[in-house]
């Protein structure tokens, strides 16, 4: 099975469904005189988790998702990666999140292509989307890939980025979007 039309018309008919509810009226809206709250530019934090066993780096905006990992799946809290959005914003792109079983994986990717060759090609798994990254204009995320543990690594410090080249086995694959520091 390809990732298809119908899957990427399912995906947009689920970000277009969260946008019209987001833009709907609350029921219960502020006090009469008070500023509306700027849902927009609210960042969440992006949680960075590793699991020494499967040599996998995790990441998500969901701290349930997080609490699991951590308790029932073997993985380490590593703190938070940075802030990005989670529903699109002016300036952003989705950052997509897909799981390898097999290589013990997870693969984030900004670049829809990308995540379609993962899937149809790579034995990669769509998880959805973890949330939205700038394009421009905050910190980089790095990108880096180890051949030898077949894990992808991100991280927003060029540090930390440059003794995984240098020191881990990890191959530099460039800035895959943008966030705001933790």
């Amino acid at each position: 099975m390809s990732l298809s039309t119908r899957t990427l018309a399912a995906a947009l008919g689920a970000v277009l469904a969260g946008l019209l509810l987001w833009a709907a009226p609350a029921a219960a809206g502020p006090a009469a005189g008070a500023a509306p709250a700027d849902r927009v530019t609210a960042t969440v934090p992006l949680h960075r988790l590793y699991s020494p066993g499967q040599g996998d780096h995790f990441y998500t905006a969901d701290w349930d998702e997080a609490v699991n990992a951590f308790n029932n799946l073997g993985y380490k809290y590593e703190g938070v990666a940075g802030r990005l959005l989670p529903v699109a914003g002016g300036g952003t792109t989705p950052l997509y999140r897909l799981y390898s079983g097999g290589a013990g994986d997870h693969f984030y990717t900004t670049d829809w292509n990308e995540a379609v060759n993962a899937f149809n090609n790579l034995g990669y798994k769509y998880e959805g989307v973890t949330g939205h990254v700038w394009t421009s204009g905050h910190a980089p995320l790095y990108r880096l890939y180890s051949g030898g543990s077949g894990d992808h690594f991100y991280t927003m410090s060029w540090d930390e980025a440059t003794n995984a080249f240098n020191n881990l086995g990890y191959r530099y694959e460039g800035v895959q979007g943008y966030l705001d520091p933790a």
